[in-house]
């Protein structure tokens, strides 16, 4: 480890919405390498490059979910998840504000996404809402919040067939912990819907009361989305509270230091 370090080189850098930066001669794919190589521990914008050497710039959460690392792939406001544009599942190439990144509207591309998937570190998916990368630490709590492992998600990025009647389907996948107004479920399954062209990955409340582990937040309202697509908001749901309130998606994975 200590000659890896010893290899890395930090050269300043502006990106383009006027946040400093950092590139690292490691090339780091993820922000999970960014702290391994570069030891880096505060949150910001940080260069990374993708699979075919394209350095892009993205947001590093080092410090909301301690042991874990984040990097984010997506951030949408509701008044952009609402457009037909932009429900989409991730497996779909739809990169938004890679140049400048802006919380209400940004998405890496999927050549982005799967080498961040692909690199050293990343084991986890999380959603939260209304990431505040101003203030402190970025999240205040684990309320309406979502984490998953990407091998109990073999689909993260793919889609599966529609049932015989041509309609979206679901399928019960494991998460770590999911809390959606205060109501909590831990190592227990909930129904993704089925992702496509025109549908984002999310939860309807609706399904989820009477399938899967039967996860039943108070105050839902009919066919309720969570954490995306957002055809029935709830105002009570914090990632859909009003139209600049956003939900934002990280992969990552537990950060364990190694002895010298």
């Amino acid at each position: 480890m200590s000659r890896l370090i010893a290899f890395v080189v930090i050269l300043a850098a502006i990106v383009p919405n006027g946040f400093s930066s950092v590139v690292i001669k490691h090339r780091a794919k993820s922000c999970y390498e960014v702290k391994e190589y570069l030891q880096a521990n505060e949150n910001g914008f940080y260069n990374l490059f993708d699979s075919l050497g394209s350095p892009y710039t993205t947001y590093c959460d080092f410090e909301s979910d301690t042991p874990f690392v984040w990097t984010l792939i997506e951030s949408f406001s509701l008044q952009e998840a609402q457009k037909t544009a932009n429900r989409k599942g991730v497996y779909v190439n739809h990169p938004i504000g890679e140049c400048i990144l802006s919380w209400s509207a940004f998405r890496l591309s999927r050549l982005r996404m799967d080498t961040i998937i692909s690199s050293y570190g990343t084991t986890h998916y999380r959603t939260t809402c209304n990431f505040n990368y101003v203030n402190g630490t970025g999240l205040a709590n684990r309320r309406d919040y979502l984490r998953g492992e990407i091998c109990r998600r073999s689909y993260f990025h793919s889609t599966w067939a529609l049932n015989r009647y041509g309609q979206p389907t679901y399928i019960c996948n494991y998460v770590d912990y999911v809390n959606v107004r205060g109501t909590t479920c831990r190592k227990c399954t909930v129904p993704f819907v089925r992702p496509t062209s025109s549908v984002h990955e999310h939860i309807d409340l609706s399904i989820a009361a009477s399938h899967c582990s039967k996860f039943t937040p108070t105050d839902s309202i009919s066919n309720e989305d969570v954490f995306g697509h957002y055809g029935n908001a709830n105002p009570l749901f914090s990632c859909t509270s009003n139209v600049n309130s956003t939900t934002n998606w990280w992969l990552g994975g537990a950060y364990i230091a190694e002895a010298f």
